[in-house]
């Protein structure tokens, strides 16, 4: 089987020949040079095996000094052979190699006619069956090495029968012409699957011919298309690649000291649209959205749609900053009026914003677009409907996630990640149900790194898997050292929850194991790893399931289909955001949500967990609304294997409830 390598070099090789006759005779030389060293090998051990069948009865210049010459003489074949198969081969020497090729084997199989039959008058009757049985079969041998050259097939199997009949149809007339007869049909067999293998062999060649010149056609219909595919078909706008072209275009007349002003717009509360009246209707939202950021920025700059419902802009050079955070301030406005929808419904639809700054060190189209989309995550982070520009402060922290980023590729997680445990208590009797693994990263370079630093990190470069595997076999080894009784929730990134091969990689990891030990985990999972491909979402949970595993749906209450995800997929746990619970409003408007939720869940026979209860306040409310197990700092900060180990069911446990009650929240355990 090709690898990559291979393949590009065979490619590569083929793309060398001025014509099909060339490929064809330039690909049966590669696939001959691959079986030249066996042959070789071949050559030598029979050169052996003959001399030393007639050590002491023949000369030693027959048993000895032939073979010594054979083994030599290949050794020396075999280190201009070596590693040929894998050199570039050109036409001419390809044709050229065949024919020595041709005429070495003529003189070969001469040598050994000539070699064979000086044994003859030293040779009993048992040895001359075997002489023959070493010319029949030597050759037929041979001639696997060249199966893709159907001439020097025929030249190997007909010099063989030839040798054969001339050297012992004399012997034993009869048995030796019924021999040579069946030589005959064999070696016309092999003839004739090497013609076959010779068919495939132009086949692929033929094939290889054909997919360059479609490949030649595409290439030509695509460049004729190319400026179709520079604009979205829905909206008009240039697309994602007319976007990049613009600004290098831009780059490229200015120069690096005389920047364009690079924007990104992304619509909050679109997905919801889709969702509930239609893709009719998510795609009149972006119609209008096209034409409203043409008026707002002006038909003379450049606006594009770069996929989905993200936007994108481009101010040129001389634009002072004023204008430019007038303009972003614009765009965020100019979707506070709602949209008519198909349906004759309004939507209200707000946008947040991204833009770079011409003060910071950018050189490329690609360093502005940076710029402009970590602004956008700054802007989501404080509130949506907000317009942030690249600062010095985004700077740094992108100069510190790319540090972070870095070392995170070069590091050897399995030293440098720990766990600690996190308890999940029944409030009412304080004892521990569960703990949440988390992980912790300390790199020898750059220190301690938070999780909200590696993981928002591992997320963006695509490397959560890494850590994921890590966390995973480190939690397993965890729960083979504690108690039965114990449980653990090990968290499952949104790229994972999607990727079929990472759970494949888990799955197998925990089919290793015992299944009572599966049993007592589980997966943790957001409702935002649930968004992007809900099917492969639900498929690779059930894998999980069926061995046993528990699934927790975290944060839940935070996105809008937080009920439709209850009724789709098939939770045990069920975990209540902090922010219910932590809210300023707790008593006017936490309070019931966390009550229905907790409801809702009973009804379901779901577990219920509030997080981030750090107060003996929080405590009262989320017993209030009828919440039994708790997690968060009012009982336990993360904690080491070791003490964790003194919340084990039996050990020890928290002050319950009620003790709580009387002590006003005091003396916890």
């Amino acid at each position: 089987m090709l690898d990559f390598t291979e393949l590009r070099a065979y490619r590569a090789m083929l793309n060398l020949a001025r014509s099909p006759k060339e490929a064809v005779e330039m690909e049966q030389m590669r696939a001959i040079t691959q079986n030249i060293v066996p042959l070789y090998f071949l050559i030598s051990a029979s050169a052996v095996g003959l001399g030393g069948n007639f050590y002491g009865q023949a000369p030693d210049i027959m048993t000895v000094g032939v073979p010594l010459v054979a083994v030599l003489v290949s050794l020396w074949r075999v280190t201009k052979w070596w590693g040929a198969e894998k050199r570039l081969a050109e036409p001419d020497n390809a044709r050229r190699n065949l024919r020595q090729l041709e005429g070495f084997t003529i003189i070969l199989f001469a040598m050994l006619a000539v070699w064979v039959a000086m044994f003859l008058p030293y040779s009993s009757d048992i040895q001359v069956t075997y002489l023959s049985f070493f010319t029949a079969f030597t050759g037929a041998a041979a001639t696997l090495c060249a199966l893709s050259r159907p001439r020097m097939v025929a030249i190997t199997l007909s010099l063989t029968l030839l040798q054969f009949c001339v050297m012992f149809m004399g012997q034993a007339p009869r048995y030796y012409l019924f021999t040579a007869i069946q030589l005959a049909a064999t070696y016309f067999v092999f003839f004739l699957a090497s013609r076959s293998y010779n068919r495939r062999l132009i086949q692929g060649v033929m094939l290889h011919y054909q997919l360059k010149n479609e490949s030649a056609r595409t290439a030509r219909l695509s460049e004729t298309n190319r400026q179709l595919a520079l604009s979205d078909t829905l909206t008009g706008l240039p697309n994602r690649r007319s976007f990049f072209e613009e600004i290098d275009r831009v780059i490229g007349e200015c120069g690096p000291d005389c920047l364009p002003v690079v924007g990104l717009i992304d619509l909050d509360g679109f997905k919801p649209i889709n969702d509930v009246y239609g893709h009719a209707a998510g795609d009149a939202v972006l119609v209008e959205t096209a034409t409203r950021l043409t008026r707002v920025i002006g038909s003379e700059n450049r606006v594009a749609r770069l996929g989905g419902d993200e936007f994108a802009y481009i101010l040129p050079p001389e634009t002072s900053p004023e204008a430019a955070r007038l303009i972003a301030e614009r765009v965020v406005n100019v979707f506070l009026r709602p949209f008519r929808l198909p349906t004759n419904d309004t939507s209200r639809v707000s946008a947040s914003v991204g833009y770079s700054s011409r003060v910071l060190n950018a050189r490329t189209s690609r360093d502005l677009v940076a710029q402009a989309d970590f602004a956008l995550f700054r802007a989501k982070e404080v509130s949506v409907g907000h317009a942030v520009e690249f600062s010095a402060e985004h700077a740094k922290t992108q100069q510190r996630e790319a540090l972070v980023q870095q070392c995170f590729r070069s590091a050897d997680l399995e030293e440098e990640i720990r766990l600690v445990f996190q308890p999940i208590v029944d409030s009412s009797t304080g004892t521990v149900v569960r703990f949440e693994a988390l992980a912790r990263w300390t790199h020898p370079e750059i220190g301690i790194v938070g999780p909200d630093e590696f993981v928002a990190v591992a997320e963006k470069a695509g490397m959560t898997h890494l850590m994921t595997r890590s966390v995973f076999r480190k939690a397993i080894r965890q729960l083979r050292e504690w108690p039965d009784s114990v449980q653990l929730t090990v968290n499952l990134s949104a790229q994972d929850i999607i990727s079929r091969d990472t759970t494949e990689e888990l799955v197998s990891m925990l089919m290793a194991e015992e299944p009572s030990l599966c049993e007592r985990l589980c997966l943790e999972v957001t409702e935002t790893s649930l968004l992007s491909d809900t099917a492969e979402a639900r498929y690779n949970l059930e894998r999980f399931r069926q061995l046993g595993l528990k699934i927790a749906l975290d944060d839940f209450g935070t996105g809008y289909s937080s009920l439709r995800y209850l009724q789709d997929f098939d939770f045990d746990v069920v975990k209540i955001d902090r922010t219910f619970i932590q809210s300023q409003d707790v008593r006017a408007h936490g309070f019931g949500l966390v009550a229905t939720i907790q409801q809702l869940c009973r009804s379901m026979a779901i577990d219920c967990v509030v997080e981030g209860v750090e107060t003996f306040e929080q405590l009262q409310y989320a017993r209030s609304a009828g919440c039994r197990y708790i997690q968060g700092y009012f009982y336990s900060r993360p904690l080491e294997a070791d003490a964790a180990s003194a919340y084990f069911p039996g050990a020890g446990g928290f002050t319950p409830f009620s003790g709580l009650a009387r002590t006003g929240g005091r003396n916890v355990a």
